[in-house]
């Protein structure tokens, strides 16, 4: 498990959610992008969050060299069932995706797509993932901002996985 501090909130990320977006990274020259949605709950004694679950790459998705569009209903499904299978704990936190560079980062695409979503999202902040061949990051995107905060770079060799 990973733990980040952003605005006097820690942000947990579990080793499951690593493991599959460390299986996911683009080793080679030809590998597409992959992403998927990020899942979550808030502690609310101490607004902290944990980062529990994440989707897989689904048949849907636009997947190419230097590009991932979320296009299939089963992400939105996946969170659904999540959510009502645990009394509405689970709430949507944002979004992961892979980058074909050793340390990834957010291009003008990312920044639109992080900005449409804060405009729907009701929390008003989101956290992204985006992962690299050696490291991958975390942003915290706040509504209405015009750039979001990158809060940890972590390098895959730094961590047990």
């Amino acid at each position: 498990m990973i733990v980040t501090e952003s605005k006097n909130r820690k942000i947990k990320i579990c080793d499951q959610i690593l493991e599959e977006i460390y299986s996911q990274i683009q080793k080679n020259d030809y590998d597409p992008e992959k992403g998927g949605i990020i899942v979550g709950r808030e502690n609310l004694n101490n607004e902290n969050i944990i980062l529990e679950y994440i989707s897989k790459p689904l048949k849907n998705d636009i997947c190419t060299r230097t590009r991932y569009t979320r296009k299939d209903e089963g992400h939105l499904k996946y969170f659904e069932g999540l959510y009502n299978e645990n009394n509405g704990v689970y709430a949507y936190w944002g979004e992961w995706h892979t980058h074909p560079e050793d340390i990834p980062h957010y291009s003008i695409i990312d920044l639109k797509n992080w900005k449409r979503i804060g405009k729907e999202d009701p929390k008003g902040v989101q956290y992204h993932i985006i992962a690299g061949r050696k490291a991958f990051s975390v942003w915290r995107m706040k509504k209405g901002k015009i750039c979001p905060k990158k809060i940890c770079e972590v390098k895959w060799n730094e961590i047990n996985l």
